[in-house]
């Protein structure tokens, strides 16, 4: 049988991305350091730091002190030689970054937006930041990941308009508003699949194939791994949990807050289960919608969670409920909640209790680990990860 071998310009293209990747990761390092961390020959570092080096890839800094024997020279990314965008676009405004090749801020560009937030609003704040930003990029920008609060049709990177949607009304492309903007068409992705990547990467479901998780806040929405792959759908709707079905209680007047009850009720109380309907009915039956709109009253809802008011409690059962069912649909190993009452101990317990006593599932509810802009976070983990292959693109060369 013949063994087709690896080429030698692949061998080489392997080891220059280890050696840049190495680099990138620790900052500084020098040529005796790489071949520590990569496990590659000397030798073999010395000539992938040579060919890094003549393409601009990497530069050599100051010389290191210390230790036995010769000194090396600290190699270091070249930030002239190309950098990546990760922006953030939601309900509050668009924030982007300058992200350099070994993770380092540049520059940060921020528009914030009032409600409502409409496509032509956020479009031009998303136009705004990402020439800002391309213009203080120190290279040339070679990687844009946007993070949007709302579904992304992967095929198009154009934003799916929902019914439901508590920010955006109208669709929004934003590969089409960007395309005389930045060199590279943007990777557009949803808020929480973004989130859930820095989860995978950096939080709560490190070393975790089968995640699912469940972001309450002003929305309400999920991403989900399977297999250490995250599942979008055919257009990017998967994951939309407002739609799932779930128990609705009755109420005198629906989708507006009452007032104040005793001990910590509302005078418009939920009379009866009513057959299923879906979850973003349930907050409107409940009356936590802001009034005109479809974003959740995250404060009032948190003080009657913090009271253990009933209608809240009602709440964070029917999130039990959803999760249950995607449980079942997903069999995940691993439930992550985030979002500021996602994360509250009422909603936590509900969604802890109705898996446990769900039969044959068998998965751990944490709370998410990254809370600060996890969406952003998400953005700049895969847009570092493209920015290192763009220079590993073809074998043997360093595409520049």
């Amino acid at each position: 049988m013949t063994v087709d071998l690896p080429s030698l310009d692949l061998l080489r293209s392997l080891s220059d991305r280890h050696v840049l990747a190495a680099v990138a990761s620790a900052g500084q390092l020098t040529r005796a350091a790489a071949a520590t961390a990569t496990g590659l020959s000397k030798p073999t570092v010395s000539q992938s730091v040579a060919r890094l080096l003549e393409a601009g890839v990497v530069v050599e800094g100051e010389r290191a002190s210390g230790g036995r024997g010769r000194a090396g020279t600290y190699l270091t990314v070249n930030d002239a030689a190309g950098c990546a965008l990760a922006v953030q676009a939601g309900p509050e405004g668009v924030v982007g970054e300058v992200v350099a090749l070994d993770g380092r801020v540049l520059a940060t560009h921020r528009r914030t937006l009032s409600s409502p937030v409409t496509p032509g609003s956020l479009g031009r704040a998303l136009t705004a930041v990402c020439r800002a930003l391309t213009s203080d990029s120190p290279g040339p920008v070679r990687v844009v990941t946007v993070s949007v609060a709302d579904p992304v049709d992967r095929r198009t990177g154009r934003v799916v308009e929902l019914p439901a949607s508590p920010f955006l009304v109208g669709e929004l492309d934003p590969v089409r508003l960007l395309a005389k903007v930045v060199p590279v068409p943007p990777v557009v992705d949803n808020d929480v699949s973004w989130a859930l990547l820095a989860e995978h990467t950096e939080g709560v479901a490190v070393g975790v194939d089968d995640v699912l998780q469940l972001h309450l806040d002003e929305g309400m929405g999920a991403a989900m791994w399977a297999g250490g792959r995250p599942l979008h759908g055919a257009r990017g709707l998967a994951g939309e949990v407002a739609y799932s079905r779930t128990s609705v209680p009755t109420r005198g007047t629906r989708g507006t807050r009452g007032t104040r009850g005793t001990r910590g009720t509302r005078s418009t109380q939920a009379t009866s289960a009513a057959p299923s309907g879906t979850l973003m009915e349930c907050v409107a039956s409940l009356g936590y919608l802001r009034e005109g709109s479809k974003a959740i009253e995250v404060e009032s809802l948190l003080e009657d969670l913090d009271r253990g008011a009933g209608q809240a409690r009602r709440l964070a059962a029917a999130v039990a409920e959803v999760a249950r069912a995607h449980a079942y649909l997903l069999d995940p190993e691993l439930v992550v909640l985030s979002g500021r009452w996602g994360r509250h101990t009422e909603v936590v317990e509900a969604v802890t209790t109705a898996l446990a006593d769900a039969g044959g599932v068998a998965t751990t509810v944490e709370r998410a680990g990254i809370t600060d802009d996890a969406p952003l976070t998400g953005a700049r983990i895969h847009a570092l990860g493209e920015l290192l292959a763009t220079w590993s693109a073809q074998p043997g060369t360093v595409s520049t």
